[in-house]
């Protein structure tokens, strides 16, 4: 009887150890951010954790968050130039037990395959900021965003507006560009070339360069390439463009520094986004006018297009999320 009883005690255990598993089947799955009961979990993927822009971005995620009963992870690489960090990120929170993914591409080929992968897995993955090579519906849920290609035109539009009808400087204009796998920027940069070309032949794009991604490296290139049309004093440019926050931020300091040296600068800058740094450029006279979109509603609408797929209601395959043009006289009362 005893020795019976001894035998059986392995089986016992292992039957009140399997019976315990099945008590603690409501315990949170193992994820970043351990889901609460009754709560969608999401996790937003941004391009960058450092500029004002995707603070913005990430405050109208967790409104969204907020308003429709979502756990929210919010992780993204140090800038937008760190690629391999981003597709780091994406793979680890696809396999974290979350129900769906909101991603700003900082590059639209590098993380397609990538997208694809957890697609096809049965993870729906919506795009925001950023174009990914794709198609919507398909490769990924959704595409929430400005429409980069109109707000280049815009742009070039204020530009021409503001050089008038008389350039001096034969029309030159210098375009400072964002980095070569932001697909988002080039489409604005495309935008901004065509309608300048288009519609305001007295001006022509003289020049332009890419950066890497940071406020640092812009003002480098923003300062290499003004230092080529410093002649006799004087600033030979008709009018300069920088296609988003951090570029514009260098090339707003690069601009400051050439007056402060002296240098005679009377080209028009017209900037892209909007931070404290570009409105007080905008206050004292250096930059122009900006041309700004609204991360935070990017934000708030790519999350909501997510819960509102992951509840089975109908998504458009792309929302436009606009833009809107800031000069000086905006910013009088602030």
């Amino acid at each position: 009887m005893n020795n019976s009883a001894l035998r059986l005690a392995p089986f016992l255990a292992a039957i009140a150890l399997l019976a315990g598993c099945g008590k603690s089947s409501d315990s949170p799955a193992a994820s970043v951010t351990p889901a609460t009961p009754g709560k969608i979990s999401l996790a937003v993927i941004p391009k960058a954790t450092t500029h004002s822009y995707w603070k913005a971005a990430e405050a109208g995620a967790r409104r969204a968050a907020a308003e429709f009963n979502v756990n929210l992870e919010w992780q993204g690489p140090l800038d937008d130039s760190k690629i391999a960090d981003q597709i780091g990120i994406f793979n680890n929170l696809a396999a974290s037990g979350v129900q769906g993914i909101l991603l700003a591409p900082c590059d639209d080929k590098a993380l397609s395959p990538h997208v694809r992968t957890a697609v096809k897995r049965g993870l729906p993955v919506a795009i925001f900021d950023s174009p990914l090579a794709g198609t919507a519906g398909t490769d990924y849920i959704n595409f929430t965003s400005t429409d980069n290609q109109a707000a280049g035109a815009i742009a070039a539009g204020k530009l021409g507006e503001l050089i008038g009808a008389s350039p001096v400087h034969a029309g030159n204009v210098l375009v400072i560009r964002f980095t070569e796998g932001s697909a988002s920027t080039r489409l604005r940069e495309e935008g901004f070339t065509k309608a300048l070309a288009l519609n305001h032949p007295g001006l022509s794009v003289v020049a332009k360069q890419f950066t890497d991604g940071s406020m640092a490296g812009a003002q480098r290139v923003a300062e290499t390439l003004l230092g080529n049309y410093v002649k006799n004093n004087r600033l030979e440019l008709a009018g300069v463009f920088a296609s988003n926050q951090p570029t514009a931020e260098g090339t707003y300091n690069a601009l400051k520094a050439l007056r402060a040296k002296g240098i005679e600068v009377t080209a028009k800058f017209v900037g892209f986004d909007d931070s404290a740094l570009l409105v007080q450029g905008l206050q004292n006279g250096v930059v122009d006018a900006l041309v700004v979109q609204d991360p935070e509603k990017m934000g708030y609408l790519g999350v909501k297009s997510l819960v509102d797929h992951l509840q089975g209601r109908k998504i458009e395959p792309y929302v436009d999320t606009g833009v809107t043009i800031k000069t000086k006289s905006d910013t009088a009362a602030k």
